[in-house]
């Protein structure tokens, strides 16, 4: 984290904002000390923004592979919400990825730590090299639906293949919000694997509520039906 020195925290906020060309308030800081007296008075700070935080990511990650012999071609870091999403590029993407991403995740946690340590903040940091993980995701959300239109045809359980933490994660989420299956993962290590259960009982239930609805609707369409149809006789009487 960096330190600087002004005659006040506001001057001192002013010219951070300035140099990053951000907002004031978009600056984290902690005051230090003051030291001397009246005009002689200084004041010392250690302030970060954003941008200094995806710098240091850039420095540690490019630091990182080139000292494992590869090549940075570039890195790219978007920050939604509270994420910061990193895509990299370099000399050798299928060894940084590693086998299920296995090597990417281990930069991913020790990106995390540094960063951490380095800012005393928690950061949700997500690597991806070339959008692998991204293009992976899109693929495990196809294979989801799929496993998930299959039980909800059959009424028959599917017992899943054991897989990484990510890929269960993903099919998870990706099937919380579809009410006729549940998810459940079971085994140890790397036999840990997944099951799309059927719900039948919630199954029913929404299939009831739905067509409770649609009776409803029908009865509304019918009833406004026969209304106009009365207010038709009533103008021509």
């Amino acid at each position: 984290m960096k330190k600087y020195t002004g005659k006040s925290v506001e001057v001192i906020l002013d010219q951070i904002a300035s140099q990053q060309n951000v907002n004031v308030e978009d600056i984290t800081y902690k005051v230090l000390g003051t030291s001397g007296f009246a005009m002689f008075a200084k004041t010392e700070i250690e302030a970060y923004t954003d941008n200094d935080c995806i710098e240091s990511m850039k420095q540690y990650i490019t630091e990182t592979l080139e000292s494992m012999g590869y090549t940075v071609n570039s890195i790219d870091i978007k920050k939604e919400d509270k994420d910061y999403l990193v895509n990299i590029d370099s000399s050798n993407n299928n060894v940084v990825i590693g086998y299920n991403g296995k090597n990417l995740n281990a930069l991913e946690t020790l990106t995390r730590q540094v960063l951490s340590n380095q800012y005393r903040k928690r950061f949700d940091i997500h690597l991806d090299v070339n959008n692998y993980f991204k293009e992976k995701e899109e693929k495990l959300k196809r294979f989801a639906y799929s496993i998930a239109a299959q039980v909800g045809k059959t009424k028959i359980d599917a017992k899943l293949d054991p897989m990484p933490n990510y890929d269960r994660k993903v099919i998870h989420e990706t099937l919380k919000d579809v009410h006729y299956v549940t998810t459940k993962s079971e085994g140890t290590g790397k036999n840990r694997y997944l099951i799309v259960h059927y719900d039948r009982e919630n199954d029913i239930k929404v299939n009831e509520e739905k067509n409770n609805k649609g009776k409803a609707t029908k009865e509304v369409v019918k009833e406004e039906k026969g209304n106009r149809e009365g207010r038709k006789k009533a103008t021509s009487i």
